[in-house]
């Protein structure tokens, strides 16, 4: 096994171990995260038994929890916790990680677009000379050995025109392989997150009180430390990266100043997870519902009156509350299986009449043959990659999200919160 983590272990482990495993993990993720020097931890050991596990189960986690603020933690602390141990390797561990990586490869049954590069970079690494000369006094600047790549897998390199480029060609200098092995690894680990189906575990007891655990005792810490806060009177500013679903229902609460119960739960709730607090949510919410209820919307109740009832709701949401469950955002499935009988809610691909109208409120450049292939995917009830398209009109580089596209995850890969500098 290598810490790459190409592949997952296969076998049984007992349900305490896997919990004392995780939290372990996630207790040295934390002190890497924070930039401090670690103490040796025997659940962390590099490509172990251990290691493995607690990576892959931290992804399942991750997949699971639907946190803005953890994937982002896990996408830094795990970068970084790659890049010390890359930097920190002998000739002989260098080469011995190649050569482990090699071999997973060959293993793989489907195989991912970034393989390619990553197989040609460690057929050098496991050629001795090379390896001594990465680990000895080795600086970025040094060009004494490149490999050719395409351009399309050098593409922040490309940008920063940190490389050279010659019909679609990079010559990659050695003195950046080992940041360009760093950004595989995230590749890697944010594809795994975003493409890996894990509908089978939504029901299994012994994950779900896992996730449940670590939602309560160390999410709070983590998202608080890792993610910017949204506050309530920047939402209009922020709203253009909105999915079109929770952008539909913002439009609505700021022309009506109402929405419908079941509305305002889900759109708190994504609210919540982008990183507005629960201070701010009383806030935005109070400034909504002080004033009358404008339009069709023929809602009776007033903060002044229901003050008390509200502010029990939103902090009911956050976990303060009631059964102190902190809920998360719904998924894209969870909104397109609702029964909606009106447009106030739902999701725009599958329900509304008036799509063309939203999507081009949002983004002005949206072309017809842009439209005409969305009208398709929504004849063929592919209502999520109808969505993601439509993303991908301004964030051409997201990955495929078709297997855990939420709303909260589209406002981060919209937002580009989720990219890791190297």
């Amino acid at each position: 096994m290598s810490f790459f983590y190409l592949k997952p272990v296969i076998g049984d482990i007992p349900v305490h171990l896997l919990e004392t495993i995780v939290t372990q993990r996630l207790g040295y993720l934390k002190v890497i995260f924070n930039d401090n020097s670690y103490a040796y931890n025997e659940y962390v050991v590099e490509g172990s038994l251990y290691d493995n596990v607690g990576h892959f189960m931290l992804c399942i986690v991750t997949i699971l929890g639907e946190n803005t603020g953890f994937t982002q933690f896990l996408l830094k602390a795990e970068v970084d916790l790659f890049k010390r141990r890359v930097y920190a390797l002998s000739t002989y561990d260098l080469r011995c990680l190649a050569k482990k990586l090699l071999r997973s490869i060959r293993k793989l049954d489907n195989v991912p677009e970034f393989i390619h590069p990553l197989q040609i970079l460690c057929q050098h690494l496991t050629i001795k000379k090379i390896a001594h000369h990465l680990c000895t006094s080795h600086i970025k600047e040094c060009a004494t050995h490149s490999i050719s790549l395409n351009f399309k897998h050098c593409l922040s390199l490309v940008a920063k025109r940190q490389v050279e480029l010659k019909n679609g060609i990079v010559s990659l200098p050695c003195g950046k392989w080992k940041e360009y092995l760093t950004h595989l690894f995230l590749t890697n680990l944010k594809s795994r997150i975003n493409t890996t189906n894990l509908e089978p575990l939504k029901s299994d007891p012994r994950i779900l009180e896992l996730l449940y655990k670590l939602k309560r005792e160390l999410f709070p810490f983590i998202t608080r430390s890792s993610t910017g806060i949204l506050l309530s009177n920047k939402v209009d500013t922020v709203s253009k990266f909105f999915p079109p679903c929770m952008l539909n229902l913002h439009h609505n609460l700021r022309k009506r100043h109402r929405l419908s119960h079941s509305q305002r739960f889900y759109y708190s709730l994504f609210l919540k997870d982008i990183g507005m607090p629960v201070e701010e949510a009383i806030d935005f919410w109070r400034a909504e519902y002080r004033q009358s209820p404008s339009g069709s919307h023929n809602c009776c109740h007033h903060w002044e009156k229901d003050e008390k009832k509200y502010l029990y709701g939103i902090r009911h949401m956050y976990g303060l509350e009631g059964r102190r469950k902190s809920y998360t955002s719904v998924s894209c499935q969870r909104i397109q299986s609702s029964d909606m009988s009106c447009n106030e809610g739902g999701c725009p691909f599958k329900s509304f009449d008036n799509l063309q109208v939203l999507l081009r409120q949002n983004n002005p450049s949206c072309t017809d043959t842009l439209l005409f292939k969305i009208n398709e995917l929504k004849r063929k009830h592919q209502y999520s990659t109808a969505c993601i398209l439509y993303l991908k009109s301004f964030q051409p580089n997201c990955d495929n999200l078709s297997y855990n596209l939420t709303p909260v995850k589209y406002h981060t890969v919209a937002m580009k919160c989720d990219s890791v500098e190297l």
